[in-house]
């Protein structure tokens, strides 16, 4: 029996915190940080087994994946309004004319979130053992879970950010919900 490591094992250990980026390798690309507690990565799929008349339980040929959903979720320390008003999608946001930064973030109206709320992709990148990293993205992400923020004394104020990755109604097949790829290096032309 097999029971030493190989070198590839001990090099694809994930080590460290992650680092995030908000419309990564886009013109308006953003750090996300400063962070606490590393980034989380989760994929939740339904599994639903065709059962038959005689069926016995789980039956390979016949399990089908009937949804799946996937998200990023970090702490920031950032209280910034462009952190808020990522956690607030469908919010009134009123902007500088010159700088376009976030100057007020309102109460919007209720009803469906339009495109343009949508962040492009988050991404996230894992340094390895061996110097190469594990590249996370999600695409077409939105976080729904509203604001849950305290100001603490003698403490920093944490903000919980859960991107989610939504489908396309009319074509799933370009740009899949998630993408996890191995790569050598960052690329550091786009940071």
């Amino acid at each position: 029996m097999e029971t030493k490591l190989k070198k590839e094992d001990v090099e694809n250990i994930q080590i460290d915190h992650g680092i995030l980026f908000k419309n990564y390798g886009l013109e308006d690309q953003v750090l996300i940080g400063p962070t606490r507690g590393g980034g989380n990565f989760k994929v939740e799929r339904t599994y639903r087994n065709i059962e038959y008349d005689g069926s016995k339980g789980d039956t390979q040929g016949l399990v089908t994946v009937d949804d799946e959903n996937a998200t990023l979720t970090v702490k920031t320390l950032k209280a910034s309004l462009e952190t808020f008003a990522d956690k607030l999608p469908g919010a009134k946001i009123t902007r500088d004319d010159e700088t376009r930064k976030i100057t007020k973030i309102e109460a919007g109206s209720l009803g469906i979130i339009k495109e343009e709320d949508y962040i492009k992709n988050i991404t996230m990148f894992g340094q390895k053992v061996g110097g190469n990293f594990v590249k996370i993205t999600i695409r077409r992400t939105l976080d729904k879970n509203g604001i849950d923020f305290s100001a603490v004394q003698k403490a920093e104020g944490e903000i919980e950010l859960a991107y989610r990755a939504h489908h396309k109604y009319d074509d799933d097949t370009t740009e899949p919900i998630y993408e996890i790829v191995d790569i050598d290096s960052m690329d550091l032309e786009v940071l």
